[in-house]
């Protein structure tokens, strides 16, 4: 399951259990439009309970393609390590972002990170 809210150019979204093709699907138009209308965007994606994602799921976050990819600046991964590596995989693949990694612990910092709006 995924949740995602917006506040100014900066995008929230948590990732729950296990991702599907669904997830993806939805993802996809809000994050495409949200670049779109923001000059400069900043990601905060939090990994809660945390499962993966099925291989269809996995295979659409590859295929994510971003117009204007160039406006998202920033990228905040808060989870454990493992699955951090997996979506920075993913990520590297579409963006060329200042990706960053924090612990579930570090949620407040990943926040403030993402909530300064320099490159």
């Amino acid at each position: 399951m995924m949740m995602i809210y917006k506040n100014g150019c900066k995008v929230y979204m948590i990732a729950q259990n296990r991702l599907d093709a669904t997830d993806y699907e939805n993802l996809k138009p809000q994050i495409k439009d949200h670049i779109q209308e923001h000059n400069k965007v900043y990601w905060y994606i939090e990994m809660e309970n945390f499962e993966g994602w099925n291989s269809s799921a996995f295979w659409e976050g590859v295929e994510l393609q971003l117009p204007n990819e160039e406006r998202l600046k920033r990228v905040a991964l808060v989870g454990n390590a493992k699955w951090q590596e997996q979506f920075t995989e993913v990520l590297i693949s579409f963006t060329r972002a200042h990706i960053k990694l924090f612990s579930p612990d570090e949620k407040k910092m990943a926040k403030e990170w993402i909530e300064k709006e320099k490159n």
